[in-house]
């Protein structure tokens, strides 16, 4: 029976543990997997002028009011990239759509290169603007257009304006917010339909070091831009996105509350049928002079080896099934909801030993509570 007890615990231990390595990695996998996608496509700050105008056309930046931003955030900012936005309909042979068209500079299409599908970036290294635009499969699709095909752009604008462009690359990241909203062509282009000179922008996106000094930085650029330029932080522009991943993140730490509570259950409840059953032999110790420390001690011992077995088989089960998912993909997702197609998994050493030493501590936490109620027998009443 003690045999059958031991083997309990140990499971009991195992699947808490592999459980919660699972959520808490696939939890990084898909807030690093969308963080990402927007930075790569919007950066972590974006920089424009304040406007009273409610559409995404900013007004023009001049290039010279930025310099020296990477000499003043040397740390923080790895790369500032000028872009700028205009609405245009795109008219295919038989199909209209209405985008967003983003001119970006040459270095900005390395970020997003991960999430072509067919075809190549937009040429930006030509004397003259590009004539080539990047379309997202959502937008290919509606338009039933192909890499190759051409697309006329209507620039919404007084006077109207077209231009031919050629379709060269499509893109996916099963983020509506983007694949039904933005189309990327050459930056010179929106300079050339909204008549500016190529020291203008819309605005500069700033990619950071590290995701973590967003709000830091964002506070550091409102105190030295002027007061006519504004800081958007990625939290701000995609704060849906944002609000979903902290209720997903607020379930996952439910969830390991709960997986807590359950293991610890389990093991206490364990414990105390080994002391109903060597209650004697508990009795006869504090005969012979053992003091409770001292039995405790021994409890504590024999019953740490088990835990020690079930947290090694939960991460030798939570880390196979992580590595397995990571590398095969064998859990499919619905993009729509998720905005991915694969169960995503990250792998952070750092969420992987704090979780063992939670584990362990409040597993050991229960076995000792568990075990002080051994101070209260008394030895000539347990021997008899």
């Amino acid at each position: 029976f003690n045999a059958v007890l031991h083997k309990n615990g140990i499971v009991s231990v195992a699947l808490g543990l592999a459980t919660a390595l699972v959520a808490f990695l696939v939890m990084q996998g898909f807030q690093r997997n969308i963080e990402e996608k927007l930075t790569s496509f919007g950066g972590h700050l974006q920089v424009a002028k304040y406007s009273l105008n409610r559409t995404y056309e900013a007004p023009p930046l001049e290039r010279r009011r930025l310099q020296g931003l990477l000499q003043a955030f040397p740390h923080t900012i790895r790369a500032v990239r000028g872009f700028a936005h205009k609405a245009v309909l795109l008219k295919a042979t038989n199909e209209i759509e209405g985008v967003m068209c983003k001119g970006l500079e040459a270095e900005a299409y390395g970020d997003w290169q991960a999430y072509l599908t067919d075809g190549r970036l937009v040429d930006c290294k030509l004397q003259d603007y590009s004539r080539e635009i990047v379309l997202s499969t959502h937008t290919a699709s509606r338009l039933q257009v192909q890499v190759g095909d051409e697309v006329v752009a209507h620039a919404m604008q007084q006077p109207p304006r077209c231009r031919k462009l050629k379709v060269v690359g499509l893109y996916t990241t099963h983020m509506a917010e983007l694949d039904a909203k933005l189309a990327f062509c050459d930056l010179r282009l929106i300079q050339r339909l909204n008549n500016w000179s190529q020291d203008l922008v819309g605005g500069y996106e700033v990619f950071l070091h590290d995701l973590c000094q967003t709000q830091a930085t964002a506070t550091g650029l409102r105190d030295w831009l002027a007061y006519d330029l504004g800081v958007k932080t990625m939290q701000e522009e995609h704060t849906a996105i944002f609000d979903w991943l902290i209720i997903l993140r607020q379930n996952v730490y439910v969830f390991m509350v709960l997986i807590l509570l359950v293991a610890s259950s389990n093991l206490a409840s364990i414990v105390l049928i080994q002391m109903m059953e060597r209650t004697p032999m508990i009795g006869l110790l504090k005969a012979l002079g053992a003091s409770n420390g001292k039995i405790c001690g021994i409890m504590l011992e024999n019953n740490l080896y088990m835990v020690g077995a079930g947290m090694w088989w939960g991460n030798l089960v939570g880390l196979g099934l992580c590595a397995l998912q990571r590398y095969c993909k064998i859990f499919p997702l619905d993009p729509q909801y998720y905005y991915i197609n694969y169960v995503p998994v990250v792998w952070d050493w750092g969420i992987v030993v704090r979780l063992n030493m939670l584990v362990l501590g409040v597993v050991t936490g229960a076995l000792l509570i568990s075990i002080a109620l051994t101070i209260g027998l008394r030895p000539v009443r347990e021997i008899r």
